[in-house]
């Protein structure tokens, strides 16, 4: 288990990236035929909308708002996932790697429509975490629907895999 906040917020990163490329995997799971029904099209808007989420805040906590981009895309191609994948993986790996303890404690300012807003660094990157579950969740019904396989992507059997020593007798699920 990891010792500290900010091993936690990395730990829970690295899980969320771990994630994203299996909801990509899903995506490609599904039958030929299914692509063409929209909520293929919403489950593609739904990924896009979470690396929309990582960039934007980022730019939030970094510049304060200066380079915010759509938060939910028009369209969103399946080929372009990798790419924004990978680069909130660097972008965001840079940063967390930043922080320490402290930091997590600092508050930030942004612009948010016509007012300037102020929150709490390590509440952000608690939200976001959360707003990946919720998203998650949704794109894995989707995939299910259209008939294409899930796997389970419990942050609990992503940790069991992590560490077999603390967990021996449990038998981690493919993540």
């Amino acid at each position: 288990m990891p010792a500290s906040r900010i091993e936690m917020i990395r730990a829970w990163f690295k899980h969320e990236c771990e994630s994203a490329e299996e909801m990509i995997r899903w995506l490609d799971s599904m039958p030929e035929s299914s692509r063409k029904d929209p909520r293929y099209g919403q489950a593609l808007l739904l990924l896009g909308h979470l690396f929309a989420c990582r960039d934007n805040w980022l730019d939030r906590i970094k510049t304060g708002a200066a380079n915010q981009i759509e938060w939910w895309p028009e369209s969103q191609k399946r080929e372009e996932l990798p790419v924004r994948l990978d680069k909130v993986k660097d972008e965001w790996g840079v940063y967390l790697d930043s922080l320490d303890e402290e930091t997590l404690d600092v508050d930030f300012d942004y612009a948010f429509r016509d007012a300037g807003k102020r929150w709490n660094i390590l509440g952000q990157l608690m939200q976001l975490v959360g707003h990946s579950y919720y998203h998650r969740g949704q794109i894995a019904l989707l995939v299910d629907q259209l008939g294409g396989t899930t796997t389970d992507t419990d942050y609990f059997y992503w940790m069991v895999a992590q560490d077999r020593e603390r967990w021996p007798e449990i038998v981690p699920r493919p993540f």
